[in-house]
């Protein structure tokens, strides 16, 4: 029996979701034990390269198993800007969903497909325009996909499909797809495993989504959203008890975004991530 941990970057953006599975004679999809939680800072609050707030901002979220029956994770996440921002800004979002993790294979090189319901609440949008709402429903689905090229010393190239149907009064679409490869070294130790590993990171993605939820005119046609690159730092320490694994992460990233959206912008964060049973 092994165990993989993926983190989802979808509004949800943002927690591990953990499955174990077992690849002998036939696969077999078991209901995950595993918990993970993150805290972190970042230099700008955006969603999907859409700025909320133009502004620090601080990013929590905890994914827990459901325990019986198909292997099912709620997810929570949050994203709070750090400082005053004007009243007639988006500002703010949190979002609570479920998802379904189906496991074509697991590691090394696990493949696999997520589905997701959840909600999107945003506290201060029904103040920006009469009749918007606050919560907003959205269905999402992914697929992921590892290889690995281990004579170059590429242990993982991640391959990752991402779309998004917001639902209500925005009716938005979304749809990115993404690649990443790590590199990195693990050094044992006597009571944990220490892994190093430099993460480049690289997206293309497209929508009918404006850089705010209330822009004049017609939405936009379906089209180019923004290119992203970034680059994360990543120090793992694996404990020997209760399977705890903690990851700190250094990020740096940047995002060319059609007009529509806004400017250019890039921005830094710091991670502090937990996986415990």
């Amino acid at each position: 029996m092994t165990k993989k941990s993926r983190h989802l970057l979808i509004a949800i953006a943002a927690v591990a979701i953990c499955a174990p599975s077992d690849m002998s004679a036939q696969r077999r999809h078991v209901p995950d034990d595993s918990t993970g939680v993150y805290l972190g800072v970042t230099s700008r609050m955006l969603w999907r390269d859409v700025t909320l707030a133009d502004a620090p901002a601080l990013r929590t979220g905890v994914a827990f198993p459901i325990r019986i029956g198909p292997p099912f994770m709620i997810v929570l996440d949050g994203s709070t800007a750090l400082r005053s921002r004007p009243r007639t800004s988006v500002g703010d979002q949190y979002e609570a969903a479920i998802h379904y993790q189906w496991i074509f294979a697991d590691r090394p090189h696990p493949r696999s497909i997520v589905l997701g319901y959840g909600e999107i609440w945003n506290p201060n949008l029904d103040q920006l325009a009469a009749g918007l709402r606050e919560r907003t429903p959205e269905v999402t689905a992914s697929g992921l996909f590892d290889v690995g090229i281990e004579s170059q010393g590429i242990r993982t190239i991640h391959f990752q499909i991402d779309a998004a149907r917001t639902l209500a009064f925005i009716n938005s679409t979304w749809l990115q797809g993404s690649a990443s490869a790590s590199m990195g070294i693990t050094i044992p130790r006597e009571t944990s495993d220490l892994s190093l590993a430099a993460i480049l990171r690289a997206a293309l993605s497209a929508s009918d989504m404006r850089g705010t939820f209330i822009a004049a005119g017609p939405r936009p046609s379906f089209g180019f959203h923004s290119a992203d690159i970034g680059l994360d730092l990543e120090v793992r320490n694996r404990l020997p008890f209760h399977d705890l694994g903690a990851t700190t992460t250094l990020q740096f990233g940047g995002s060319f975004r059609a007009e529509r959206l806004g400017p250019h912008v890039g921005w830094v964060g710091l991670r502090e991530s937990v996986l415990f049973n």
